[in-house]
């Protein structure tokens, strides 16, 4: 073998090695969302979540974060809006992770509230650099904005915001993008950004004219996910039931998750799902519809039959009765999945909470806890 043919060899092994690399995939444990990103996040990719306002996307993006920080990963969350809250980061289960100094065996979530482009970027810069991060997360790309905005006290003066010079098309957004996206492989780690749309919107219509927020990023992001909300929703009653009619507010409503991707064959993949407001995707819920998804319940028209082959009218009376019955449920899966080489649905994971409560069927006839409900308590917004 000529030293040229080594050199290549060498070359293509080392290219090879990059690439085997970056293809490492974290699962986020939330049924729906790794479904549609084909088993989870993938390190040195990016990925954008957008939609519109408040339809659980921080939340959501909150619920990512820690499942990175419970299986040891490091985590880097840039809250340009000054959005997540104490009272938010409690109840997405992020708080205990967030901003501690070491001697911790979980992950950590390191905290960032900048929202100007130099200084959310040297405070990335600082903490990239450290090479232990596997995710970065930037919400919101649309409250990024350039210094010469804010510099109200510079002897130049300041420059007028117009329709002509948003943040989405200034020259800073697709810097800092591209920068990150190229640190992203450098690095390993998977960079998530959280947009959203603003729409132009016809006033006597009341039609969309266009929607803005997501063209630039659109092009350099591997997976776009565009999260819409449907007019479905639920509420928690007082015995743990899941109803459709009640005067207060809905606890959850149904979304739909709508991959858009480089890839042809996945692009337009859709998936339902179900966020609990201030918490994020419900888990069991999410559990339940990756069970239809996978056949383990089937549908026929608005029936769906479970294992015993009980029918069931509709999807709210479906999740009451796995509640009701979910000690035999839960018995009949673990001995089904003890006893097949295959389990296309992980139950310990992705039915965590529906395991716990399980465990503790002789408590059914006690008042129910609906704020401290183990079984519904997941982390939606």
């Amino acid at each position: 073998m000529s030293n040229k043919e080594k050199k290549l060899g060498d070359l293509i092994s080392e290219l090879n090695e990059q690439e085997s690399k970056l293809h490492k995939v974290i699962k986020t444990d939330i049924p729906s969302l790794d479904y549609i990103l084909g088993g989870g996040i993938e390190l040195g990719s990016k990925i954008q979540i957008v939609a519109e306002p408040s339809t659980g996307k921080t939340t959501i993006a909150l619920q990512v974060c820690k499942t990175f920080c419970q299986k040891g990963y490091d985590v880097l969350y840039v809250d340009t809006e000054n959005s997540v809250s104490e009272e938010l980061l409690d109840s997405t289960g992020c708080k205990f992770f967030c901003n501690k100094k070491g001697g911790m065996s979980e992950g950590n979530l390191i905290l960032i509230k900048e929202s100007e482009f130099d200084v959310v970027s040297k405070r990335l810069d600082d903490f990239i650099c450290l090479n232990r991060f596997k995710l970065v997360v930037i919400d919101s790309l649309a409250s990024l904005v350039n210094k010469c905005y804010t510099n109200i006290d510079s002897t130049k003066g300041v420059k007028e915001v117009t329709n002509n010079n948003t943040n989405y098309e200034s020259r800073p957004l697709n810097l800092f993008i591209n920068k990150y996206s190229t640190l992203a492989k450098k690095y390993d780690f998977a960079i998530l950004y959280v947009n959203q749309f603003r729409n132009k919107i016809d006033m006597q219509k009341g039609t969309i004219l266009k929607a803005y927020g997501n063209k630039i990023v659109h092009y350099d992001s591997d997976i776009k996910i565009i999260i819409k909300k449907d007019k479905t929703g639920y509420r928690i009653d007082e015995n743990g039931m899941l109803v459709s009619k009640s005067e207060l507010p809905y606890t959850h409503n149904k979304i739909i998750l709508l991959l858009d991707k480089s890839n042809k064959l996945l692009t337009g993949t859709t998936v339902e799902s179900y966020i609990k407001y201030g918490y994020g995707i419900d888990h069991f819920i999410d559990y339940i519809q990756s069970l239809i998804r996978t056949g383990e319940i089937t549908k026929s028209g608005k029936y769906y039959i479970l294992y015993n082959n009980k029918k069931i009218d509709g999807f709210e009376n479906l999740i009451n009765t796995i509640y009701t019955e979910r000690k035999k449920f839960h018995n009949y899966y673990c001995e089904k999945n003890h006893n097949e080489s295959e389990n296309n649905v992980d139950i310990e994971k992705y039915g965590s909470n529906f395991i716990d409560n399980a465990e503790e069927d002789e408590k059914e006839d006690e008042p129910f806890d609906v704020e401290n409900n183990a079984l519904f308590i997941a982390e939606d917004e």
